[in-house]
């Protein structure tokens, strides 16, 4: 197995708006996510051995410690939706809010793959959707998708959901835990919270999966 490195300096489904690191406003740090995962040091006289983030000069002398990456990087599309007043066709009513997220990768196979879900409160769909809180933990709506815009490299280790993660694995034939590890820095926004429309960012990623910590 490549112990690939990720690039920390930059971004790993979804998020607020960023500061400093990259940390989403109201959500964990990207380092804090990080330790979801197994490390190895690359380089240095301890290359290849297993290693802490806490220690990582003691444990990776002339080295760095990074995530153990059991795939090669896989390059997709992340499209997001958020949409504040989710309308029934039939009769033009309006009012509950959703939010979706579409990821576009290509399999080994190069057939191109369209994997999508929606969330949405089912309690009261009236209010935003929310995240677990090891990705946000403030209300997904369009106002906060807007946010994201500038700060995509807020999402540095996030994880799928699990039903969507799930489906990654039989796609890619591959266990572990996908993970967010590099987000374009420069997506396409359409905002709408002005109107009745959806708001929608859209944005080049990679993913790998990686070892889960012991």
């Amino acid at each position: 197995m490549k112990h690939l490195s990720l690039a920390l300096s930059m971004l790993g489904l979804v998020l607020a708006l960023g500061v400093a690191r990259g940390a989403l406003a109201g959500g964990p740090l990207p380092d804090s996510r990080e330790d979801d995962f197994a490390h190895v040091c690359k380089g240095g006289d301890a290359a290849g051995q297993s290693c802490s983030m806490l220690t990582p000069e003691t444990d990776c002398p002339g080295g760095r410690c990074i995530p153990f990456a059991l795939t090669k990087p896989i390059r997709g599309t992340v499209t997001l939706i958020a949409h504040d007043a989710v309308t029934d066709w039939a009769t033009g009513a309006a009012g509950n809010q959703a939010f979706t997220l579409l990821l576009e990768v290509r399999s080994p196979d190069g057939v191109r793959q369209l994997l999508s879900a929606t969330y949405q409160d089912l309690v009261a769909p009236q209010n935003p959707p929310t995240a677990p809180g090891t990705v946000v933990v403030l209300p997904m709506d369009e106002v906060a998708l807007r946010d994201l815009a500038p700060a995509t490299g807020g999402l540095l280790f996030v994880q799928p959901e699990s039903r969507l993660a799930e489906q990654l694995r039989q796609v890619f034939g591959t266990p572990g835990i996908p993970a967010l590890v590099l987000a374009d820095r420069r997506p396409r926004l359409a905002d709408h919270t002005g109107d009745p429309l959806a708001t929608v960012l859209r944005f080049k990623v990679q993913i790998q999966f990686l070892a889960p910590a012991a």
